[in-house]
C-alpha cells in the first residue's frame, strides 16, 4: 500500500506542477490530470491492472497539454517530470503485482535502490536529450554531464540486459 501511495504522490506532483506552472488553460490541465489521478487511485484500490495505464496516460497528458499551450522556451523541468512519471508507473505496477507478499528487508531495499537509480538515469537521459534538442551551449561542464548521462544510460541498459538473459 505504501508503494501505491507513493505512486499517487508522484503523479499528483506532476499534475500540480503542470497546473500551477501554466498560464493558459489551467482548468483543462488540472481536469485531465485529476481524472488521471482518480483513475490511477481507483485502479490501485481495486487492483484493476487494465485501468492503471490509462490513468497514468492522463497524468502524462496533463503535462502534455501544459507543454502544448505554453508560450516560450522548452520546459527545463521536463527531465524531472519524466523521472516522476517513471517512478509513478513503476511504484504503481509494483503495487499491482499479483502476489503481494512480505519480502525481506534487503530485497525491498535493493529494489528501491534500483528504482531510485533508474529514476536518476531517466532524469539524466532526459537532460541530455533536452540539451541536444534545444542546442544549448553550456560549455565543457554541460557537455561532460551529457557524456556522463549517456554512459550511465548505456551501462544501465547493459545491466538490465545482462540480468534478463540469465
Amino acid at each position: 500500500m505504501t508503494t501505491a501511495a507513493a505512486a499517487l504522490v508522484a503523479a499528483a506532483g506532476i499534475v500540480a506542477y503542470s497546473d500551477v506552472a501554466g498560464e493558459r488553460l489551467p482548468e483543462v490541465v488540472g481536469g485531465v490530470g485529476a481524472a488521471g489521478g482518480v483513475l490511477m487511485a481507483f485502479a490501485l484500490a481495486t487492483r484493476w491492472r487494465a485501468a492503471f495505464p490509462f490513468g497514468l496516460a492522463l497524468v502524462g497528458a496533463s503535462y502534455g497539454v501544459f507543454v502544448a499551450v505554453r508560450n516560450g522556451a522548452v520546459d527545463r523541468w521536463a527531465p524531472a517530470v519524466a523521472a516522476a512519471l517513471f517512478l509513478s508507473s513503476e511504484l504503481g505496477y509494483w503495487s499491482l503485482e499479483r502476489s503481494p507478499s512480505r519480502s525481506e528487508r534487503a530485497v525491498v531495499l535493493r529494489r528501491l535502490a534500483r528504482l531510485a537509480g533508474a529514476a536518476v538515469v531517466t532524469a539524466l537521459v532526459g537532460s541530455f536529450v533536452l540539451v541536444v534538442v534545444t542546442g544549448a551551449a553550456g560549455g565543457v561542464a554541460l557537455e561532460a554531464a551529457g557524456v556522463a548521462a549517456a554512459i550511465l544510460a548505456v551501462a544501465f541498459i547493459a545491466r538490465l540486459a545482462s540480468r534478463a538473459s540469465v
